[in-house]
């Protein structure tokens, strides 16, 4: 049971936050869908069954447990433009670029591109974890030739990759 004076018990927005949120909700053109279907654009497959997972089965990456974005508005609580911003973060999968470039999007921090060179594939800033690199990798030769790694790059180093 939670006491009334739990700070971790979830809360109201405050009216300054509420005001605030609808101010944005009224500001910007949230009937306009087409950052949706952008975000889909390329798609070729996504994550099978949104989660990564160690070779025991620990879950290391799970979209499921983003289920509540499902909702079609944000929260008095949550920035709207925050709330839409982590809806089209979900999309996830292997998406094709154009010619020769590929994205695994959606199943770490980070996203990671894949050109397909003469010899084999780049890897462009490989994810986070090992887990998530490979999970991104076999989504990739899931549904492109089965060709080795010639070449990784970092584009820049910080906590996601």
């Amino acid at each position: 049971m939670t006491r009334p004076d739990d700070i971790t018990a979830p809360k109201d927005a405050e009216p300054a936050t509420r005001a605030a949120n609808a101010a944005v909700a009224r500001l910007l053109p949230f009937h306009d869908r087409q950052d949706y279907e952008d975000a889909q654009r390329g798609l070729i497959a996504p994550l099978p069954d949104g989660m990564v997972t160690t070779e025991r089965g620990t879950p290391v990456w799970n979209l499921t447990a983003y289920s509540f974005l499902d909702l079609p508005e944000a929260p008095a609580t949550v920035n709207p433009s925050l709330w839409r911003m982590a809806q089209l973060n979900l999309n996830n999968g292997l998406f094709q670029v154009t010619d020769r470039v590929y994205q695994v999007r959606g199943v770490d921090l980070a996203n990671m591109t894949i050109i397909e060179g003469d010899g084999g594939v780049i890897l462009i800033d490989p994810l986070t974890t090992a887990e998530v690199a490979r999970a991104a990798l076999e989504l990739y030769y899931d549904h492109r030739p089965r060709v080795p790694v010639v070449a990784v790059l970092y584009s820049h180093s910080h906590v996601d990759h």
